[in-house]
């Protein structure tokens, strides 16, 4: 599972907006919810994901929301243009769920697993959909983690049931009634955005309603956070990597030092990022982490949008998407590029534990390694746009949220009696020690043995100490990448 073996899944959130047939007028668009929705067009470009959810990443992937204020004085045909462009996304949006409702009806009803495997990939595919049209909505940082989460559940769930059921197997009845729950709570969540497209056509304006209150919130972010407040028992799925977005504590353990301002904040970015053209104050977020919010565009016409920890001054997120091209930058290259970013940030002792190129980007799990041993709670996600060379996805709250100093023992265990605890019937491919984070908030160090059986991989986490099996994780391999269950 080293760098140059394992690859990985993670939900990208950022993504290519052109829409060649919008709708020009915006009084009308409006006023007429059937021009709108003719003049609402599918997509031409979608940076697909690796899925975490939330990676990048999940974020990973990861926009942020921005608000923007406008005075009466300013061009009112910059603003007609913004509000457009969020109700593109919104009904976009509404038109992802819709299809995503109409095909799970008719997959609870269905008999054929050729059938239903075709209705559950196009599930997918509109979850991946979705989440483009949320990233260009102007959400705050946790509300658009929560709606992509969602759909990232969504989507992670039917492709493996998808994928199940290309090899001939049928689903159980457990799986059949996790997609009833499904089901209801994609109605539930249908209904509730036909009901805010309603208030739409009565003129409510999603740029008016994204200005920040008092809390931090929006009252646009407001709705949104009730639509995606929704409750499906799912099966443990772990994207991009195992433990990519474990959090371990609920306080955030790793940032230190002193508050910095706004401007220390840009300096770290125009230090970091050489060839900006445009570097724009956007907003402040609050709650977990305290960030300075902006906006930046280089020479590359690359748009970014990164967060800067009032604590210490380091880049939490970096959020953006490549262009399309010729592929210029080798992967050795880029894991460089990766591994001194996240240096520059505080992470110290970095190593690439996974990587996945898709398109022109390549996508990295880096992880700290401390006496040897691979620190899986403190992982940081990187991607790199492979035509240019930009960080142009970025997340460290994993890291920040979960790095201390530990005092750590690599065990009695060898890694000889590590391997010998796999069945003979299984091909070793590798193994190494590991801290893992594990429920009720452990880590623990162990052995992770990465091994092979029938086409399928499995990773065997073995307790450093006293040789006990701790977890058991299979790799699930689908269309769009790999989960690891």
């Amino acid at each position: 599972m080293n760098s140059e073996k394992t690859k990985s899944l993670e939900i990208d959130t950022n993504f290519d907006l052109k829409d060649e047939n919008y709708a020009k007028n915006h009084a009308n668009f409006a006023k007429n919810e059937e021009i709108s929705k003719k003049n609402i067009k599918k997509k031409n470009r979608a940076i697909k994901s690796l899925a975490v959810a939330t990676s990048i990443l999940a974020l990973s992937t990861i926009g942020f929301g921005v608000a923007y204020g406008f005075s009466e004085s300013q061009n009112h045909s910059l603003r007609y243009s913004l509000e457009n462009v969020y109700e593109k996304n919104f009904y976009n949006l509404l038109d992802s769920v819709n299809t995503a409702e109409n095909d799970l009806s008719k997959m609870l009803v269905s008999s054929g697993s050729s059938y239903q495997s075709k209705l559950l990939n196009s599930v997918a595919k509109a979850s991946n959909e979705a989440q483009i049209s949320v990233a260009g909505l102007p959400l705050t940082q946790s509300d658009i983690s929560d709606m992509v989460k969602m759909v990232n559940q969504i989507y992670g769930y039917t492709s493996t049931l998808s994928e199940k059921l290309s090899k001939g197997e049928v689903l159980s009845q457990s799986e059949m009634d996790t997609l009833e729950e499904v089901y209801q709570n994609v109605l539930k969540l249908k209904n509730e955005l036909n009901s805010f497209a309603r208030k739409m056509q009565e003129g409510y304006s999603i740029l008016d309603e994204s200005t920040f209150n008092d809390d931090g919130t929006t009252n646009f972010t407001n709705i949104i956070s009730q639509m995606s407040d929704l409750d499906v028992k799912y099966p443990t799925m772990i994207y991009d990597g195992p433990f990519s977005d474990s959090v371990v504590n609920s306080k955030v353990k790793g940032l230190g030092g002193a508050n910095v301002s706004r401007e220390e904040a840009k300096a770290k970015i125009e230090k970091h990022f050489k060839n900006l053209t445009s570097l724009s104050y956007q907003d402040s977020t609050k709650g977990k982490f305290e960030t300075y919010n902006f906006r930046a565009e280089n020479s590359n016409n690359e748009t970014l949008y990164i967060q800067v920890t009032k604590i210490g001054g380091h880049i939490l997120t970096v959020s953006g998407a490549g262009k399309s091209g010729a592929t210029t930058v080798t992967e050795e290259n880029a894991k460089k590029i990766a591994l001194d970013f996240a240096k520059n940030n505080g992470v110290e002792n970095g190593q690439v534990v996974w990587s996945d190129s898709l398109y022109e980007d390549l996508y990295l799990n880096i992880a700290p390694v401390q006496n040897g041993i691979v620190l899986y709670p403190d992982l940081v996600k990187v991607k790199i746009d492979m035509t240019s060379g930009t960080v142009v996805g970025y997340d460290a709250t994993t890291y920040f949220t979960n790095h201390t100093a530990r005092s750590l023992s690599k065990g009695t265990l060898t890694k000889a009696e590590a391997e010998a605890k796999v069945a003979s019937s299984f091909k070793i491919i590798q193994s190494r020690i590991v801290l893992t984070p594990l429920d009720y908030n452990r880590e623990v160090v162990c052995y992770e043995v990465e091994a092979t059986k029938d086409d399928n991989t499995y990773y065997f986490y073995f307790n450093a100490q006293d040789g006990s099996t701790e977890n058991i994780l299979k790799v699930i391999k689908t269309d769009n990448g790999s989960l690891l269950m």
